[in-house]
């Protein structure tokens, strides 16, 4: 990337910037946006290799954030999952069982509470195990009543209910005979996912520093490559703004462009994924699709790259410039 030389102007035109240094300002930086857009596709092979560096160091981080995205999603849509389990002794009668679960569903620990009869699990029972033949020849159904209790919990908030405490509060109901309450999974699955939005934070900010070194690498060598450019236009009288400007733009059409091309990746990678995907959500009976990157997503990531591409320039042309006024 060449630095533009400064041009002679006529005086007319000098007076002009001068009463108008807005419009010089401006011109200065549309013609750096211009040169360095030119510059960028000079040696076109080395900038879509280092396109695709940026691009693949910025596609990593964004996957795992949309695979993560996509398991709170999943787990979100089966909020009422996790469920206790009240089992009533056998002389508990089914209108008792009903009045007992209107009652336990005015706690403030309880979303809702569904009855399941002795028959109806019964039903379930002979239809899961196939031993339905078996089972008709029982004088009496051995299944109690059940009250099915979702408690107030977020799988990925915080989790307010006291199972051990809870439990033994529901115990204390004469016509229950045990509970069963497991929490635990869900536990396990909010540690996963915190250590995995943990996982996903580092490897950004890793690959982050990778897109800064690329840029900067990049633009080390460029600065390398017209040395004797930038020191003849010192010669002349340009400042330490005007050498930096045309580089400061090319890392942003760097990490703008890379940023890009790494959307374009993530879109294929989910378009190569939504058929299997879909396919396993029908086995299991589930209506859930992969989610993609959104417009807001989209503008984060271009924000992000391009600020990298500034970041990795400053820093490149800075340190260019330290070196070179202490060796004058």
């Amino acid at each position: 990337m060449s630095t533009p030389t400064p041009t002679k102007v006529s005086p007319k035109r000098n007076r002009s910037s001068g009463a108008n240094p807005l419009g010089a300002w401006f011109n200065q930086q549309t013609n750096a946006v211009k040169f360095s857009m030119e510059r960028l596709w000079f040696n076109p092979l080395s900038t879509w290799i280092t396109l695709a560096a940026i691009a693949i160091a910025l596609s990593l981080p964004t996957s795992l954030h949309l695979l993560l995205k996509n398991l709170q999603t999943l787990t979100a849509d089966k909020r009422e999952v996790p469920t206790i389990s009240l089992f009533l002794k056998q002389n508990v009668a089914e209108q008792h069982a009903k009045d007992l679960a209107e009652l336990v569903s005015g706690l403030p620990e309880v979303e809702n509470v569904n009855v399941v009869t002795k028959d109806e699990a019964l039903a379930k029972f002979s239809k899961i195990t196939g031993f339905a033949k078996t089972l008709e020849t029982l004088t009496d159904n051995p299944l109690p009543n059940v009250l099915v209790i979702t408690p107030r919990l977020n799988l990925l908030g915080d989790m307010n209910l006291d199972a051990e405490g809870f439990s033994a509060k529901l115990k204390k109901y004469p016509e229950v005979d045990d509970v069963q309450i497991d929490v635990e999974w869900i536990q396990r699955l909010r540690a996963i996912l915190s250590i995995a939005e943990r996982i996903v934070v580092v490897v950004g900010v890793l690959l982050g520093l990778t897109v800064l070194l690329v840029v900067g690498n990049t633009i080390r060598l460029d600065i390398e490559n017209r040395k004797d450019e930038i020191r003849v236009t010192r010669l002349i009288g340009a400042t330490n703004s005007y050498i930096r400007r045309p580089f400061i733009y090319g890392g942003i059409w760097f990490g703008l462009f890379g940023g890009i091309l790494s959307l374009v990746i993530v879109h294929l990678a989910l378009l190569f994924l939504v058929k299997p995907v879909g396919e396993l959500a029908d086995l299991y009976g589930s209506t859930f699709t992969l989610s993609g990157v959104d417009v807001l997503m989209t503008l984060e990531i271009l924000a992000a790259s391009s600020l990298l591409g500034i970041i990795g320039a400053w820093l490149a042309v800075g340190r260019y410039l330290w070196q070179d006024e202490q060796a004058a």
